[in-house]
């Protein structure tokens, strides 16, 4: 089995976010089935944009947007 990590809104902020303005959460996948891929992330985007958005449009438990490079 393979894991998979998100990045979870945990609370909104307001000024500079800290560690506990996040969670990580785990979770095992299931194996992949015919046509599907599994892709391991690289680098992973944190971007002014971020901000605003979660506010408008997140709520605490979603799990954070951006993009990511991908192999």
């Amino acid at each position: 089995m393979v894991q998979a990590k998100s990045w979870i809104l945990a609370k909104h902020f307001d000024g500079f976010p800290k560690d506990s303005d996040f969670k990580l959460k785990v979770e095992e996948l299931p194996e992949p089935k015919d046509g599907e891929v599994i892709l391991e992330a690289v680098f992973l985007s944190v971007d002014p944009y971020m901000r605003p958005f979660s506010k408008l449009y997140m709520k605490e438990g979603d799990v954070m947007i951006g993009t990511q490079v991908a192999k």
